[in-house]
């Protein structure tokens, strides 16, 4: 046996006693995972479109099979980069392991969601980034995306969870969240912050990412970028044949900013990127303008918003929130809704129109 082959035989049988059936295929994957000479073209990553489903853990940890039905491709679920570095250079991918078995064992892929910001108040970054490099926002904190330091640690986070997961047939890639900040124009530009340094920002650590993950997807969540939105096009131009998928946070069709400054970057980047929309809580609660005979006439129908992210978004994969009952007097459509339209059409791109495909 050769020298390298030995080492990364030995390695495997040492990771494998310590973490038990759970986490062995991942030991296994650490230990034989060689990043490829060079990335590897569009065509050869792994490509398994169709419904994910952005799922909490205490769901998951219920059974897949059971809980989400029929027509699901794949599982996303977010994680704290702070729970993911709990010390600078000291990673706990602990939680990304075990998910990732009970996803592989259900025969779906996964996708890991990087938290740089948070929507209340918890910190998203390690304690290390708090009082320099994380300002804090309307509802929740977010890190200096543009700062070359943080460019750097998110690049060799993202190269750790490369060097762990790319190789299991499972992992589908890492996704990074949308691009609007949430923090006011004057803060950021104490800050430091400029559009141009964004959009730079973005190009490098998207790169990076694909660099990172050569056999695997990078899932970018774009929507709105401060102070230049053409920028948006800028980064996905450079991003074009790297194994990038753009998408954002809102299938919204009535949403008159997106309409006029995110939607049109679907239509423009159509067959040169993969897309993805996403259907989050917003989503199940769309008010329509105009009456129709849906199931609730007083908003958005899941089965027209499906329609609406396949047709005119022209999208590959769909992410859905994992939205339970409404609340009394709440009108919103919830899961069940949107297991029935992922059950009626499992191939998303099998159902557009012709001159989509």
């Amino acid at each position: 046996m050769e020298p390298d082959v030995l080492t990364r035989f030995l390695l495997f049988l040492l990771l494998a006693s310590q973490a038990g059936p759970v986490t062995a295929a991942t030991a296994i994957a650490t230990a034989t995972c060689q990043p490829p000479k060079a990335a590897l073209p569009e065509s050869q990553r792994k490509f398994h479109p169709g419904h994910y489903v952005a799922i909490g853990r205490a769901e998951l940890r219920k059974g897949v099979s059971t809980a989400l039905g029929e027509g699901v491709a794949g599982i996303q679920l977010r994680y704290r980069w702070a729970g993911l570095e709990p010390k600078k250079d000291q990673y706990d991918f602990s939680a990304i392991e075990r998910d990732l078995d009970i996803v592989a064992r259900a025969g779906l892929q996964f996708v890991v969601l990087l938290e740089d910001k948070t929507f209340r108040d918890e910190w998203p970054t390690p304690a290390y980034l708090h009082e320099e490099y994380t300002l804090r926002g309307k509802r929740g904190y977010t890190a200096k995306r543009w700062d070359p330091y943080v460019i750097e640690r998110l690049e060799r986070l993202v190269a750790r969870l490369g060097t762990q997961f790319d190789c299991h047939p499972n992992f589908e890639g890492v996704g990074l969240q949308e691009t609007a900040l949430g923090i006011a124009p004057e803060e950021l530009a104490a800050s430091g912050y400029t559009p141009e340094k964004y959009r730079d920002a973005l190009v490098r650590v998207l790169r990076s990412a694909a660099g990172s993950v050569p056999r695997s997807r990078v899932f970018w969540y774009m929507n709105f970028l401060p102070g230049n939105q053409a920028y948006i096009g800028d980064i996905a131009s450079a991003v074009v044949g790297r194994g990038v998928v753009m998408g954002g946070p809102d299938v919204l069709p009535e949403n008159q900013a997106l309409v006029r400054r995110v939607y049109p970057y679907y239509q423009q980047f159509n067959g040169r990127l993969k897309l993805f929309g996403s259907m989050q809580h917003d989503s199940y609660q769309h008010p329509r303008s105009e009456p129709a005979a849906a199931a609730s006439p007083g908003l958005w129908s899941m089965e027209e918003l499906y329609e609406f992210a396949r047709d005119e978004l022209h999208v590959d994969y769909i992410f859905w929130e994992y939205r339970t009952s409404p609340k009394p007097g709440e009108q919103s459509f919830a899961w069940n809704d949107a297991r029935a339209v992922i059950a009626r059409h499992p191939r998303i791109r099998e159902g557009a129109r012709p001159a989509d495909l």
